[in-house]
């Protein structure tokens, strides 16, 4: 009976003779059936389903696009955690697996619409067991691209999509982890991982999993990948139980990999020429951010609590008695301090 009325919905979603609110309808009934179901989701690849959702996501209306991407995306879903599906229906032989996941990242490459593009890359991600090494590289590149989208939801998303290419449970995860390399994705996820958005542990995870292979690892300390581990914000780690494990063993592998050269740029020698670099930048941005405030306001601001949060996550080096000193200034001496500098 449940296959029957999913060969109707398919039939009256993919003839020219069916209304576009008719159109509408079915996709969406297809889509809260598709919602979890494995069966249902099994069904709709078995039948001419796959190709007409790629045709509607090509040349259909904007709600019956979205709702068409949505479908797709509960398949993809179920597929990720279902072998025989994933196998039976995204073979690189099927031209209706083709089509379909040809017109999905069309829409992450062309469609400037996080309402479709999000869905889109969530499935692709699920999909990240399916890609050949070649195909990959081409998913991979459009995947960067999205890691300096303006829009943190579509960042962090392709972040997790990422990091399903080089998780430890795809067989191909060395050949993707070299195309991420390769396409300049270590210094997208350095900007990211240094900002306080919602793909921060994401990131964090992706750039672990690159420092896990040896061949990354002089792109990532010259990068300040090392760096940036070792001054996560003990909460976010708190929050995200995989970085507890993650994060100490990539900065393990890091160091063990540390030139000499590295290694004093990485010593409390280095990071005090570095401090000194950066150090007038710094006050700068400081002074522009308390001129903001109130006269008389004796509240810490915000940006000194995170600095001094980043801080104490430091390593060794960083904790000393004069930085201690520093963090520990009152407001008001904090901001006499940077009047005066």
């Amino acid at each position: 009976m449940r296959e029957e009325a999913v060969w109707r919905l398919v039939i009256l979603l993919s003839s020219q003779q069916s209304p576009l609110e008719l159109k509408i309808n079915c996709s969406k009934a297809l889509w809260k059936l598709a919602q979890g179901s494995v069966w249902i989701c099994k069904t709709l690849t078995e039948t001419k389903g796959m190709r007409c959702l790629a045709e509607l996501v090509a040349k259909g209306q904007d709600e019956l696009r979205f709702n068409c991407i949505m479908i797709i995306k509960e398949i993809t879903t179920i597929a990720e955690s279902d072998i025989r599906l994933r196998r039976s229906a995204f073979t690189s032989s099927s031209p209706a697996a083709k089509a379909l996941i040809c017109e999905i990242l069309r829409i992450i490459k062309e469609r400037d619409d996080a309402k479709v593009r999000v869905p889109a890359i969530k499935s692709i991600g699920s999909l990240a067991r399916s890609f050949s090494t070649r195909k990959g590289r081409v998913i991979i590149s459009l995947l960067i691209a999205q890691l300096g989208n303006t829009d943190q939801e579509v960042a962090m998303e392709a972040a997790i999509a990422l990091r399903k290419f080089v998780s430890t449970d795809n067989y191909l995860r060395s050949e993707h982890l070299e195309s991420i390399v390769k396409f300049d994705g270590v210094q997208l996820l350095m900007k990211l991982v240094s900002e306080d958005t919602k793909a921060q542990p994401y990131v964090l995870a992706l750039i672990c999993y690159l420092a896990q292979h040896d061949t990354n690892s002089n792109v990532l300390i010259n990068a300040r990948a090392l760096t940036a581990l070792q001054t996560t914000d003990p909460e976010v780690i708190t929050e995200h139980p995989e970085l507890e494990t993650l994060v100490p063993h990539a900065i393990s592998r890091l160091h063990f990999n540390l030139t000499e050269d590295q290694l004093q740029t990485n010593s409390p020698t280095g990071i005090k020429q570095i401090i000194t670099e950066q150090g007038k930048e710094v006050v700068d941005t400081v002074r522009r951010g308390l001129k903001l405030l109130p006269k008389g306001d004796s509240k810490t601001p915000q940006m000194v609590t995170r600095c001094k949060k980043r801080i104490l996550g430091a390593i060794p080096p960083l904790k000393n008695k004069r930085i201690q000193q520093f963090l520990n200034l009152s407001a008001w001496n904090w901001q006499y301090y940077v009047w005066t500098a």
